[in-house]
């Protein structure tokens, strides 16, 4: 099974840095632009099935770039629960220890204040994994999903259990730059990552650390 993935694109909450979870922010002017762009490049592509996480941002990023294609809604590709902390400015969170163990020491980091863990993070999405394939081992599929979840999914494809999650490259995968997966019911491949040649050059990169 191929599995194309991209992030959503860029929003509001994105520019003010602030840190989304489950809680939402508008796509941009520019974050719209980027999703038609990857539309034009995805019609080069044959895709089975496209899923997205039911969050606004994610679910208006598909909407763009497949238009009148049937989209499923999963809520196993929501982005990671970050609790109290969701709608909060990034610069503020970088002084509190569990943020930090979040995305430096996750062997230590449990949830943040009534959010969701690691564990059950990576649970949803194998889940989510294991259930397509299961439906047809050799159709191709898009998911459209969110900047941590594309961490711990990297993590997954790695083989790497959670306590080593904080060895995958954590700068956050650009919005709609491209990834392709590959799952044969055992082994796990990452063909490429973040390909972002039909985008605009970016000004300035994002980063939750």
């Amino acid at each position: 099974m191929k599995i194309y993935i991209t992030r959503h694109s860029l929003t509001a909450w994105n520019e003010e840095k602030r840190l989304q979870g489950w809680k939402d922010s508008p796509l941009t002017k520019q974050g719209k632009e980027d999703a038609l762009k990857l539309g034009e490049y995805m019609k080069t592509i044959h895709i089975d099935q496209v899923y997205s996480s039911p969050l606004l941002r994610a679910k208006s990023t598909a909407r763009l770039i497949f238009k009148n294609e049937n989209i499923i809604e999963d809520s196993r590709l929501k982005e990671m629960n970050f609790g109290d902390y969701e709608g909060e400015y990034i610069q503020d969170l970088k002084k509190q220890h569990d943020y930090f163990c979040l995305w430096h020491q996750p062997q230590l980091s449990f949830s943040l204040p009534n959010g969701e863990t690691y564990e059950e993070v990576v649970f949803r999405l194998n889940d989510f994994i294991l259930e397509k394939y299961n439906e047809d081992p050799q159709q191709t599929i898009f998911i459209t999903i969110h900047g941590m979840l594309f961490t711990i999914l990297h993590g997954i494809f790695l083989d790497l259990p959670v306590e080593r999650l904080n060895e995958v490259n954590q700068e956050i995968v650009r919005g709609c730059s491209l990834s392709l997966f590959e799952f044969d019911g055992k082994k796990h491949k990452i063909d490429f990552i973040g390909k972002d040649c039909f985008l605009t050059p970016l000004k300035e990169k994002i980063s939750y650390k």
